[in-house]
């Protein structure tokens, strides 16, 4: 067919081709989603006639037939992390109809002088139920696997106007390999590093590692203190004290974390000999507690419709922070210091009226026993 012919007879059948484009990213989606592969983006663009004509117009390449046009619909996967790539391509292989012979794995280049982003490029055609539900729909189309990096380096890449080798000097291009090179190693070390966290997640959860002196306490092991030995059971303790039930969730670890370092309890093992000492009276601080929180914030433990979990671990931190200031005199300013550092940052007046009412609450509390 001659080039004009070509273009003709796509735009003919452009309307189809965007029905296809939209009913193959909503199957890749759902693939994906069934596989369990979590991934940045999916995205699908059907190639605009002028593209297209410029394409036909190059003199480097001759189709014959429409379908010799591979790219026509595009659809491209976006991963956080390079081994994900494998994970999908395996559920393409297995879901579409692939092309081997017109694929092509482009992170086997081993060329030094290549430079630019590597990813999977599989030329498939549509599964066949749709091919049955729709008789033109029987196309080849492209998908793309890629990491965010690599997609960023594209992007930059090409908003930069680098086509080939011999589109920029070879200064700039030297530049290009560097950078290339520097994202390669990018893409290996997330890999590495979500491994490790994996691995460090995995050990915190055994309870012999919580009472190690060096482990410090950070969002990760406050879960692994959280669902077992005291703190799981000061928890339901204050649930059944308060009449509700204990939540599966956890009270917003990020600022239980907070809130323990601003009392200089810092690692898991500090927080269990602490808690040794806190739990004789942990029910009736609560008491006191809420009658604070009432006061202060309007509201108290029968407005909780359940109890997090890690929440005795809020009530351990304001009582450490009350024993740390030893002297009433400086009591105020101290609990002053301990909520700005943990609610008011950029409001003094208000960590110093919050810090007043607290220490007026507790004006003659004992403490159950010294640590």
């Amino acid at each position: 067919m001659l080039k004009s012919e070509l273009l003709e007879a796509y735009l003919n059948r452009h309307t189809s081709f965007q029905a296809l484009g939209r009913a193959l990213h909503t199957r890749l989606q759902e693939v994906l989603e069934r596989g369990g592969v979590a991934v940045h983006g999916i995205s699908y663009r059907v190639k605009a006639p002028d593209s297209l004509a410029q394409k036909l117009a190059r003199p480097d390449k001759i189709y014959q037939r429409l379908d010799d046009i591979t790219d026509l619909v595009g659809l491209r996967v976006i991963t956080f992390f390079e081994d994900s790539i494998e994970q999908v391509a395996r559920l393409i292989e297995e879901n579409f109809r692939v092309d081997i012979d017109r694929s092509v794995d482009k992170r086997l280049r081993q060329d030094p002088d290549s430079f630019g982003y590597r990813s999977l490029h599989y030329i498939c055609h549509p599964p066949r139920e749709l091919v049955e539900q729709h008789g033109d729909w029987d196309w080849p189309f492209e998908i793309q696997i890629r990491t965010i990096l690599q997609h960023a380096w594209a992007e930059i890449e090409h908003d930069l106007g680098y086509k080939s080798p011999e589109s920029v000097p070879l200064p700039i291009r030297r530049r290009f390999s560097r950078l290339a090179g520097l994202l390669e190693i990018a893409d290996s070390e997330f890999v590495e590093l979500r491994r490790f966290m994996e691995d460090y997640a995995r050990d915190v959860r055994q309870p012999v590692q919580l009472v190690r002196d060096t482990l410090e306490l950070d969002t990760v092991s406050l879960q692994s203190l959280v669902e077992v030995g005291p703190v799981a059971e000061l928890d339901l303790a204050l649930a059944g004290r308060l009449g509700r039930p204990l939540a599966t969730t956890h009270f917003f670890p990020d600022y239980v974390t907070r809130m323990l370092r601003s009392v200089q309890l810092g690692r898991p093992a500090r927080i269990l000999k602490c808690l040794e000492a806190f739990s004789p009276g942990m029910l009736t601080f609560a008491e006191r507690y809420f009658r604070f929180t009432t006061e202060a914030w309007g509201f108290g433990g029968e407005q909780l419709d359940s109890v997090q979990r890690g929440y005795s671990l809020v009530l351990l931190s304001h009582w450490q922070a009350l024993r740390q200031a030893q002297l009433e005199l400086h009591r105020v300013e101290w609990m002053k210091g301990f909520y700005q550092q943990v609610d008011y940052p950029d409001d003094e007046a208000e960590a110093r009226r919050i810090a007043r009412l607290f220490v007026k609450c507790f004006a003659d509390w004992k403490e159950p026993s010294p640590l």
